[in-house]
């Protein structure tokens, strides 16, 4: 590989290097995105891999920075360019899904705007001046402050059916029994489908409080295969054979109240099997839960407290 420079951030072949991105500033902050350049000795595929573009879901951000201190540029064909933490606002203030300055779901207003507010800035300089020199992208992703995730992936699909392919065996080199489809970028990062021609997977583990183990390793080792699978790590990876768009169904509250769940994620239930409950502040039944059909509990809301429209839990039927 040749030199590769992103702004002061410079790594020679077999090198590896680290700094931040500058993105924008509030009354009295500036923001920048942390990137870690991880330049190979030989020729070969730039994969971007991106964590934290939710603050809060830090299982995949753990992924991620593991994935940059292990990886040895000199047994490497190629390069990863890493940014662990995207949304630096929703970091540090661990506010759920919107920004605290701008009030965007900063997953959703890509390819970004340099004239915009925070999250459009960072956005754009995301895009433009990382993922335009990547030639496949991996964005990963968990529950957020009240979401609790079990080990899923979204392949994004677009008209060439050659990179729709490469997506879907991207997806399958995360440990997951299944993955969905995805026909829209949507201002999620998978619009760089669009903007760049690349294939683009979302992997999705994990919720803040506790951190699990066994989540961080379903990103990590999704990431360090996908690398094996593009030949910038040697040998060969590990690939599952996952279903591809299971049913799913997923329960909302009708009403506010307090939210019982009596499983756990990843659970399986069976059909009319009891799975929570919602009463009101007194204590009084508003609402009984039953599984649908016979499945695997692959969402949990986590807070105590649930407004009126709010999701409760969902379900994935793995047959």
């Amino acid at each position: 590989m040749g030199t590769i420079e992103i702004r002061d951030i410079k790594a020679e072949p077999g090198e590896k290097a680290f700094g931040f991105l500058e993105v924008g500033t509030t009354s009295v902050s500036t923001y920048r995105i942390p990137v870690a350049v991880i330049n190979g000795v030989e020729e070969g595929k730039t994969l971007g891999v991106l964590g934290g573009i939710h603050g809060t879901e830090f299982a995949s951000i753990e992924a991620v920075i593991r994935v940059i201190q292990e990886l040895d540029p000199k047994k490497m064909k190629g390069a990863v360019l890493a940014i662990p933490v995207v949304n630096g606002p929703h970091f540090e203030h661990r506010s759920a899904f919107l920004s605290p300055f701008d009030q965007l779901n900063q997953n959703r207003v890509f390819p970004g705007n340099p004239e915009g507010t925070l999250s459009r800035r960072t956005a754009y300089v995301v895009f433009s001046e990382v993922v335009s020199k990547c030639d496949a992208l991996l964005d990963n992703h968990g529950g957020d402050i009240n979401e609790d995730i079990d080990n899923m992936v979204i392949a994004r699909q677009g008209d060439n059916e050659d990179m729709n392919k490469v997506a879907r065996e991207m997806a399958a080199c995360y440990p997951t029994k299944y993955i969905t489809l995805m026909e829209r970028g949507g201002g999620l990062t998978m619009t760089a489908m669009d903007e760049y021609g690349i294939p683009c997977v979302t992997s999705e583990a994990g919720t803040p409080f506790p951190v699990r183990e066994r989540h961080i390793r379903f990103h990590y080792e999704g990431i360090m295969n996908v690398l094996r699978y593009f030949g910038i790590l040697e040998g060969k990876p590990n690939m599952v054979k996952p279903l591809v768009n299971p049913k799913r169904h997923r329960f909302t509250a009708k009403q506010g109240g307090i939210w019982h769940s009596f499983v756990e994620l990843g659970q399986s239930v069976k059909a009319g099997e009891e799975v929570g409950n919602m009463t009101d502040l007194f204590g009084n039944l508003l609402e009984t839960y039953k599984a649908p059909e016979d499945s695997v509990v692959s969402f949990l809301r986590i807070f105590y407290s649930v407004n009126c429209g709010e999701a409760l839990i969902g379900f994935t039927v793995l047959k």
